[in-house]
């Protein structure tokens, strides 16, 4: 049986992608690892914030049984999620929504957030997000990803799980203070650091000052800038 590690890569080579749509990435690949752990079969699963669709292709693969829902706010990114699923034969409930807005009164197992989570200063120059994809995150990184642990109640099941990313370019203490306020237990998963990109340097004077304003955490070493994407789980029920 091939690892996760290769099926994650053979199943991104065999997507449809578009500079409109987020690319997958490090924290695409945590996120994946953590949930197939968590997810069980039978589970309603909704993927927020799906972009080109690549974590809904990868549980439902593992998970046949499952009842998948996928959406971003995003149009393109819904247009090429329904294109990726029709390539890989998949079966799910896809909307062009904000947040939660187009899934009322329903509840889920288990609850992906997808969305950007990193300091819109940074996204809108960087080129994760090409200027193209939706990144309405605030100088700290947790506007979206707050509204998001604030809302997911509602959508979440008594026994209800919802996995959040942290990223180090973000307020991520904030975060997880938001997240044990809204849910008894609360529990990081997996962590992994990776250096800065290189052509990401040019914008160092806004990390530092970020950086001193706490909105965002990196070290250095090696001449590098080293940050962290962690995966975090919240639930009410053991």
């Amino acid at each position: 049986m091939q690892n996760n590690s290769n099926f994650f890569e053979k199943t991104v080579n065999n997507l449809y992608l578009d500079k409109k749509v987020f690319t997958p990435n490090l924290t695409t690949k945590l996120s994946y690892e953590v949930s197939v752990n968590h997810i069980k079969k039978n589970f309603k699963v909704l993927d927020l914030g799906c972009g080109s669709g690549i974590l809904g292709i990868l549980i439902k693969k593992k998970y046949q049984n499952i009842k998948l829902f996928s959406s971003d706010i995003d149009h393109n990114a819904v247009k090429f999620t329904k294109k990726n699923f029709k390539k890989n034969n998949i079966k799910g409930d896809v909307r062009e929504s904000n947040l939660f807005g187009n899934w009322k009164k329903m509840k889920f197992d288990y609850i992906i957030n997808d969305v950007s989570g990193i300091s819109n200063k940074i996204a809108i120059k960087s080129p994760w997000f090409k200027k193209i994809v939706p990144c309405d995150t605030g100088l700290d990184g947790t506007k979206l990803s707050s509204k998001i642990i604030e809302q997911s109640k509602k959508y979440l099941k008594k026994k209800g799980i919802i996995q959040i990313p942290l990223i180090s370019l973000s307020n991520i203490p904030k975060t997880i203070a938001l997240a044990k306020k809204n849910f008894k237990y609360v529990e990081t998963k997996k962590t992994m650091n990776w250096f800065l990109p290189d052509d990401l340097t040019f914008l160092k004077k806004d990390l530092f000052l970020l950086k001193k304003k706490k909105h965002i955490f990196f070290q250095e070493k090696f001449g590098k800038m080293i940050c962290y994407t962690s995966i975090m789980i919240c639930k009410d029920i053991k």
